[in-house]
């Protein structure tokens, strides 16, 4: 009998289909866990053309392929990406025209996909504008940074495609090779363990932070459609279980027993009247509602990570796929990337520089930062939220205490040890407040863990370092300071303790406030109509105001609007505005609600709306807008004929007699003489980009020149809900606020969870919501009881096993 040789094949080989579906259950994570979805949804593939752009394409094709034959499975074990199931394919093919025949190539590709991979992969091309960026007749290739700009342009069309076709996962077909060299270029730049980790499997969308509905928004106008992706009302056995759990939290007499004795609401929330803002003691006013904070846009994932770029040859050569190699990534003087690609082919590196040893090193980077998370997300237990406030963009937050562990082992007491723990818990504690800094900074860029030592130190007293504890500006009580836009304000409480509030940095005097700006309704739209006639424009896209606040606009106004910071030289005719006749029970309205919502100059970081002119005379109905035309044509209004000399001329026409009267010729006479004189009114504001600009003393608000006052009017402060009395009739505004850190408030606000309390019943449950000062309240009313101040059957539904 003959022994078969063992044949070991040296080949890569072609990645199976559930290499590939294991892959993407790996990175494509649900992102609203709670949330349900039976319809499907098309996903974007970003093909370059390279082998690995696409191999990724035919496996989706693939994937689809065999998910559509298999029609039996119910909606709710199908393939999904992220929480919708797995769509249409939409390939998009860039073409950056930067080379010659660049554009024949974006087309030999989309032939390609269609002819080969299949009809389950769609491909567009899109091609980047260059003049809209630069201007006409500049060369993009002389441009001195044209890899980042082409980079953003790129990202900027994939998501014009993403935002076409409702798409909010685009992938991308970045393999171990390309993670590889990313890791060498990260290394000879210098970074630490934390930029070694390399390219992130799943990321938001970068380059396209203020787009709407592209980075990190656009869940909020999918709840508000008709039929949307996104729903949290179950369906079918899901609707059962959840109708099962919610019908056990049904009051009984026992638990309503105890919320009567003890002031609780009936209906099982939570008791706020200690903390609700509209029993602070500086005045009775209307409650706020906080301003939606938005979720949602495009993510990018990168499922090929984890295959070498030998796999994804061999599966195009198995599956017949052609490809297109760019001679521009040969030239190791073109890029960085290519000259760490040449010197990786044509080199004998060291075996730690070498791929085995570097992926090693990046996966125990990952697991190092991993784990801070993680221990990070556990300190946060301890860290007490107090406000967010999403009306002024602020937070008030008490730090979390660090100690160092004592016991009786020997290396706890040496000063080695000792050192390390504590530079361990300074990384912490920076994690913590660079997640503070993401709730109200205006930059998406966050600092780094060592841009914050020096707010570790002032945050957090017993993390200080040695050398450290001579520093002046850390003696004494802690002192406020700014860092990434945010002003630190340290209010000291009455115990003791420090709570530390964060807001929005005020704007420096001489820089560039943000600014919307939305021009006057056309002319053509309002000519020969009273003002109440007049249309209404559409709506505007949804801008990033000062990097917190999305905002829109639409109004019928004559004059431009705009969204700027609020200042403090309009305040008093706003306030005036507001009272119309109250004036004895509302004089104090705003400067209440300022002072409750916006303290100090967190006031002058809000965003207002104004007018470029006074809308006071329309908002009341009792001015006329248009000024009365020429003599002749009010003599033509009126129906006076020409050789008619006895009958004096009107002082005033109406707009009918203007539409009844006129000829054509004295129509377009009339709508340049209307033109003419809202030029007129435009012009004596001068330029008044510079005017706004140069009113603006934000510092000294008291010192705002006077003369351009009149210049503007302040209409609404849209995060507080007050405008002008009619406004809304004429300028309306919509407000939401960026993506907040949903994790850190759950765990920031772990002192109001839900508490679980059992009496000896076995038969009665009860879980009700408490926070700290009623569980103090139900200690102090239970020592009551013990004394016979409190009735025995409602401290019995209270007892501990």
């Amino acid at each position: 009998m003959v022994t078969p040789l063992q044949v070991f094949h040296r080949s890569a080989r072609a990645i199976s289909a559930r290499e590939f579906e294991d892959a993407l259950h790996a990175i494509c994570r649900p992102r609203f866990p709670p949330a349900f979805s039976p319809r499907h949804r098309h996903i974007g593939c970003a093909i370059s053309g390279g082998v690995d752009s696409m191999a990724l394409a035919f496996l989706f094709n693939r994937l689809k392929h065999e998910k559509t034959l298999n029609a039996s499975v119910s909606p709710n074990e199908q393939f999904r990406v992220g929480d919708n199931i797995l769509g249409k394919v939409r390939a998009v093919i860039v073409d950056h025209g930067l080379r010659e025949g660049s554009d024949e190539e974006a087309q030999k590709v989309a032939h390609a996909i269609k002819t080969k991979i299949g009809d389950l992969v769609d491909p567009t091309i899109e091609t980047i504008n260059w003049e809209s960026e630069l201007g006409p007749g500049v060369d993009p290739r002389t441009h001195p940074s044209i890899e980042p700009l082409a980079r953003k342009l790129r990202y900027a069309a994939i998501a014009g495609v993403c935002l076409r076709h409702n798409i909010c996962s685009i992938f991308t077909g970045h393999h171990e090779d390309d993670q590889y060299e990313t890791i060498l270029m990260r290394m000879i730049s210098g970074r630490g363990y934390r930029g070694l980790q390399g390219i992130p499997t799943a990321v938001d969308i970068p380059e396209c932070y203020d787009i709407h509905n592209v980075y990190q928004s656009g869940y909020l106008d999918d709840q508000e459609s008709a039929s949307p992706f996104w729903t949290r009302m179950p369906t079918g056995k899901r609707m059962k279980k959840y109708l099962k759990y919610s019908l056990r939290d049904q009051l009984d007499p026992q638990t309503l027993q105890y919320e009567i004795a003890y002031g609780m609401r009936s209906d099982g929330s939570q008791y706020f009247n200690e903390y609700q803002r509209t029993h602070r003691k500086w005045g009775d006013y209307p409650p706020v509602p906080e301003v939606d904070a938005e979720d949602g846009g495009i993510m990018i994932y990168r499922p090929l990570l984890g295959f070498s770029k030998d796999r994804l040859i061999a599966t195009c050569e198995e599956n017949d796929i052609p490809w297109f190699e760019d001679h521009t990534n040969a030239d190791p003087t073109f890029t960085p990337r290519n000259a760490i690609r040449y010197l990786v082919k044509h080199h004998q590196l060291p075996s730690a520089l070498q791929k085995p040893a570097i992926l090693q090193l990046a996966a125990r980077c990952r697991a190092r930062v991993a784990a801070e998370e993680a221990e990070a997300g556990r300190v946060l237990e301890r860290l007490y939220v107090h406000d967010l406030a999403t009306t002024a963009g602020t937070v008030e937050a008490e730090m979390p205490s660090f100690r160092l562990p004592v016991g009786p082992r020997l290396s706890r007491r040496s000063s080695v040890w000792r050192k390390k723990r504590l530079v361990h818990y300074r990384t912490i504690a920076a994690i913590i407040i660079r997640r503070l800094l993401s709730l109200v900074t205006p930059t998406h860029n966050l600092p780094t863990l060592a841009d914050l030592d020096y707010s570790v130190s002032l945050l957090f007293p017993e993390l200080r370092l040695p050398d450290e504890k001579e520093i002046p500006t850390l003696q004494g009580e802690p002192k406020g300071y700014m860092i990434s836009g945010v002003h630190m304000d340290p209010l000291i409480q009455p115990n003791g303790s420090v709570r530390w509030r964060l807001s929005r940095a005020p704007y420096q005097a001489k820089t560039t406030a943000p600014t919307l700006r939305l021009s006057q309704s056309a002319l053509a739209s309002r000519f020969l109509k009273e003002p109440s006639e007049w249309a209404w424009a559409g709506w505007t896209k949804w801008k990033l105001w000062d990097g917190r606040y999305w905002i829109r606009l639409r109004h019928r106004a004559p004059c431009p609007v705009r969204v700027a910071p609020f200042e403090a030289v309009y305040q008093k005719d706003f306030r005036e505005g507001l009272l119309l006749g109250q004036k004895v029970k509302h004089k104090e309205l705003l400067a209440s609600m300022l002072k409750a919502y916006a303290p100090g100059r967190i006031r002058y970081t809000l965003p207002a709306v104004y007018a470029e002119t006074d809308l006071s005379g329309l908002i009341h109905g009792n001015e006329s807008y248009w000024p009365q035309p020429p003599e002749h044509l009010r003599r033509a209004a009126a129906g006076i004929r020409e050789d008619d000399h006895s009958t004096p001329t009107p002082e005033t026409v109406t707009t009918k007699q203007l539409q009844r009267h006129l000829t054509k010729e004295q129509i377009h006479e009339l709508l340049w003489f209307y033109k003419e004189w809202e030029d007129e009114q435009a012009a004596s504001f001068r330029d008044y980009d510079e005017v706004w600009e140069e009113s603006r003393y934000l510092s000294s608000p008291s010192t705002s020149p006077q003369s351009n006052k009149n210049k503007r009017k302040l209409l609404a402060l849209p995060t507080l809900g007050l405008s002008l009395p009619g406004i809304y009739d004429w300028v309306q505004c919509e407000v939401r606020y960026r993506k907040i850190d949903g994790d850190l408030l759950r765990r920031g606000t772990s002192w109001q969870r839900f508490k679980f309390w059992r009496t000896r019943d076995a038969g009665f449950r009860l879980r009700r919501r408490e926070t700290l000062l009623e569980r103090r309240e139900w200690l102090g009313l239970k020592r009551r009881k013990l004394a016979g101040e409190v009735p025995v059957s409602v401290a019995d539904a209270f007892k501990s096993e």
